[in-house]
C-alpha cells in the first residue's frame, strides 16, 4: 500500500509551490501530489504528518572528494612512521622554496597526509563523507577519485553517485597505458554496478593530463555516452602553465610522480585548449572556471558545456572565484553547486555553498531548481531524480519551519531534518537511521 506524507509546503522542483498537500509514495515511487483534504487515512499504509514544513527533492552535488572527510590518521607503527618520512623528504625536495599559502603547497600536504593513510582508514574517511552528505540533503553525488576501492562501498549505498576516475598522463605513451587501464576498470565495473551507481571520467587539469589522453578520452566517452568532468581555469599555476610553458603545476605533477611536459599549444586560454583537442560539448562538466575570460565562458556556453561551481572552495584555495551574476549568465539552466571536501571546505551542505554566493538574485523556487532538478540533468539522472514527479525516485528532504516562516525559509536553512531515499527514511531529526 501507499504511503502518504503531509507538510505545509511541497516544493516539487517544477515551478509549482503546493500547499498543504501530501506526497503520495509507492514502492519508493512518487506517485503524485495531492490536497490533504483528499486523503482518507485507511487506504493508506501510513501516513506521517510534518506539520509546518517544506518538502523539497533530494540535492544534487556537482563536485566531490569524499575521501578526504576525515583525514585523521590512527596508531604510528614502523611503517607508517617510515612512509611519512619519506612523503615529508619528497615534498620538501620537489616544493622547496614555494609559499606554504598557495595551492600547489595546499594540495601537496592534503595528498602526502592520504599516502600515509591505511586502507581502513580511507575507507572510514569516505564512508564519513557520504553520511555528512546524506545529513545536508545530498542525495546524489558526483565523486571524483583515482581509486576504485570505493566502488563497492557506493554500491552497497543508496544514494546514487556518478563516479568520476580521476586520470593524469605526461606522455603519449603513459596516455596509451591510462587509457587501457581505465578502460578495463570501467568495462568491469559496468557488469557489476547497482542501479544507483553511475561511471564517467576525470581527466584532472590541462596541466596534468597530457594532450593524446585527452584526444582518446573526447572519442571514447562521445562513442560510449559517457560524462568527463575536469577543473578548468582553477589556478594562476594552471594560467602561468598556459601562457608561459611551465608553473609550480610541474612541481607537484613531480611530486606525484609524473614528469615535466609543455603545453600541447602556445597563447591558449584554458577553453580554447580544450576546443583545439575536441574536448567541449554538452557531455562535459567543468568544475572551478575561476580564471575563465567572458569569451572563454562564452566559448562553454555555444558549446553547451555544464559548470561544477564551488565558491567557497574557490574564495578559500584561490581567494578567487567566478561571481554569482556571471554564472549566472553564462550558465542557465546548465549549472549546479560543488562542495569539494571536509579537507578544504567548512561543510559539504549546498545550501551553504548557495548561501556565499546568493544575494537575492534567486528566490527560493528558481534556487531549488539548481539544487535539484537542473544537476540532475546535467548528471542525465533526471529521469529517476530531481524532481517529485511521477514514477521517480521517491528521494526527499523535509525541513521544519519556525512558526512564521513559510517555503522562502529554505534559503536560510543549513540541512533538513529528515531525509528520505526511495521512500525510505534515511535521516530522522538530523540524524542518520
Amino acid at each position: 500500500m501507499a504511503k502518504a506524507y503531509k507538510a505545509k509546503w511541497i516544493l516539487p522542483s517544477d515551478g509549482n509551490v503546493y500547499e498543504n498537500c501530501a506526497l503520495i509514495v509507492d514502492e519508493g515511487k512518487v506517485q503524485e501530489i495531492i490536497k490533504q483534504e483528499n486523503i482518507i487515512e485507511e487506504q493508506y499504509a501510513h501516513v506521517r504528518d510534518f506539520g509546518n514544513a517544506i518538502i523539497t527533492p533530494g540535492f544534487v552535488n556537482l563536485h566531490n572528494h569524499l575521501q578526504y572527510s576525515d583525514m585523521s590518521i590512527g596508531k604510528q607503527n614502523l611503517k607508517r612512521k617510515i612512509k611519512k618520512l619519506y612523503t615529508n623528504f619528497k615534498k620538501h625536495y620537489f616544493l622547496a622554496g614555494i609559499s606554504k599559502n598557495s595551492f600547489i603547497h595546499k594540495l601537496a600536504n592534503l595528498l602526502s597526509q592520504y599516502f600515509c593513510m591505511a586502507r581502513d582508514e580511507k575507507l572510514a574517511s569516505f564512508k564519513k563523507g557520504i553520511e555528512e552528505s546524506l545529513l545536508s540533503g545530498t542525495t546524489a553525488v558526483a565523486q571524483l577519485s583515482q581509486e576504485s576501492k570505493y566502488f563497492d562501498l557506493l554500491n552497497e549505498m543508496p544514494l546514487k553517485t556518478y563516479l568520476f576516475f580521476e586520470l593524469f598522463s605526461d606522455s603519449a605513451d603513459s596516455s596509451k597505458d591510462e587509457f587501457r587501464k581505465i578502460q578495463k576498470k570501467i568495462e568491469k565495473l559496468l557488469k557489476n554496478k547497482s542501479s544507483n551507481t553511475f561511471i564517467g571520467v576525470a581527466p584532472h587539469s590541462v596541466c596534468c593530463v597530457h594532450k593524446r589522453l585527452f584526444k582518446i578520452l573526447a572519442k571514447y566517452c562521445k562513442k560510449h555516452n559517457l560524462l568527463m568532468t575536469i577543473r578548468l581555469g582553477e589556478s594562476q599555476e594552471e594560467m602561468d602553465w598556459l601562457k608561459h610553458g611551465f608553473s609550480d603545476a610541474d612541481l607537484l605533477n613531480e611530486f606525484s610522480g609524473n614528469k615535466k611536459f609543455e603545453p600541447a599549444f602556445e597563447n591558449l586560454t584554458p577553453v580554447q585548449y580544450l576546443k583545439e583537442m575536441n574536448v567541449l560539448s554538452k557531455q562535459l562538466i567543468v568544475s572551478y572556471g575561476n580564471y575563465l575570460s567572458d569569451s572563454d565562458l562564452n566559448l562553454l556556453r555555444e558549446n553547451k558545456v555544464a559548470l561544477a561551481y564551488c565558491p567557497r572552495i574557490s574564495d578559500k584555495l584561490h581567494n578567487k572565484k567566478l561571481s554569482f551574476d556571471t554564472v549566472l549568465n553564462f550558465f542557465p539552466e546548465r549549472f549546479g553547486f560543488g562542495t569539494n571536501s571536509l579537507a578544504f571546505n567548512e561543510d559539504i551542505s549546498l545550501l551553504n555553498e548557495l548561501k556565499s554566493v546568493n544575494q537575492g538574485q534567486l528566490n527560493a523556487i528558481e534556487a531549488l531548481r539548481y539544487l535539484t532538478i537542473i544537476p540532475a540533468k546535467i548528471l542525465r539522472l533526471n529521469n529517476v531524480i530531481g524532481s517529485l514527479e511521477t514514477d521517480k525516485d521517491a528521494d526527499f528532504n523535509v525541513f521544519t519551519l519556525e512558526e512564521n516562516e513559510d517555503y522562502n525559509a529554505l534559503l536560510n536553512k543549513f540541512k533538513p531534518d529528515t531525509v528520505y531515499i526511495k521512500g525510505k527514511r534515511v535521516v530522522k531529526h538530523g540524524q542518520l537511521v
